[in-house]
């Protein structure tokens, strides 16, 4: 047994199961509101959104919830196995409208993943420009340094 690896080990397994107890905590909260307020939308659509909202407005930061969110993706295909087993209770849906049913999930399926595709080049453009943007006007301040600073002397 390793022994050296065991406390970074430690410290990585409290640090998912912490970050996924404040994803928890986030969805229940959505969840909180869509009762609260009867809302159509489900609660953890709401949650998302809280997510987005804190994530964009700096209340939280990426790295708080990054490695929670990684293990969430990684084991993605275990959430939808309860999914799957509860479908075995509509045999019949399947066998009259099946295909209805197949090509919805597809099509749905590739409508996600072409505007997530999408979604994701306009954020690295936006990213981009915003670096670029960045960078330029520190080139500009020290620039500017530089010219102030030969004329105080």
């Amino acid at each position: 047994m390793d022994t050296q690896n065991t406390p970074s080990r430690f410290i990585s397994l409290a640090k998912t199961l912490s970050q996924l107890g404040l994803l928890i905590f986030i969805w229940w909260l959505g969840t909180c509101i869509q009762s609260w307020f009867n809302l159509p939308i489900s609660g953890g659509v709401i949650g998302l959104l809280l997510l987005l909202a804190a994530l964009l407005s700096g209340i939280f930061k990426m790295h708080w919830i990054k490695q929670g969110t990684d293990f969430i993706l990684a084991e993605l295909v275990l959430f939808f196995i309860p999914c799957v087993v509860g479908l075995i209770k509509y045999k019949a849906l399947f066998l009259t409208s099946g295909w209805q049913l197949v090509l919805s999930v597809v099509l749905g399926t590739l409508c996600v993943m072409v505007i997530t595709a999408f979604t994701v080049a306009l954020g690295f453009k936006l990213e981009k420009k915003l670096n670029g943007r960045k960078n330029k006007a520190s080139n500009e301040h020290d620039a500017i340094d530089v010219n102030t600073a030969g004329k105080t002397l």
